[in-house]
C-alpha cells in the first residue's frame, strides 16, 4: 500500500524522468535557500525557491502518471509528492502564509 512506512522506505533510484530529477534537485537546494534567506535577512529568497518548487512540481505532476503498476516507481513518486508538499507547507508557514490542504 501507500502507507507512511512504505513511502519512507521508497527507493528514489526508481525516479529517472528529467522532470522528477529537476524537482528532486530543487528540494535538495531548498535548505541552501533557507540559509541564504536567514543570513541575508531576505525572506523573498524563500518565496522564490518555493515558487520554483511549485512550478517544477506542477510540471512533473501534470506530465507523470503517479499510480503506475510498478510498486517501486509508484512508491518513489508518492514519496516525492509528499516531500514536495511538506517543503511547500513548511516554507509557506515560515513566510506566514497558510497553505490549503486541497486545491
Amino acid at each position: 500500500g501507500g502507507d507512511a512506512a512504505t513511502l519512507v522506505d521508497a527507493d528514489l533510484a526508481a525516479l529517472v524522468d528529467p522532470a522528477e530529477l529537476q524537482l528532486i534537485q530543487r528540494l535538495v537546494d531548498y535548505p541552501d535557500s533557507l540559509q541564504a534567506a536567514a543570513r541575508e535577512m531576505a525572506p523573498h529568497v524563500v518565496a522564490i525557491a518555493l515558487r520554483e518548487i511549485a512550478a517544477d512540481f506542477h510540471a512533473w505532476y501534470n506530465g507523470t502518471r503517479i499510480l503506475v503498476p510498478e510498486d517501486d516507481v509508484k512508491h518513489a513518486r508518492l514519496a516525492l509528492a509528499v516531500a514536495a508538499a511538506q517543503v511547500l507547507r513548511n516554507g509557506l508557514a515560515l513566510l506566514g502564509v497558510r497553505a490549503p490542504e486541497r486545491m
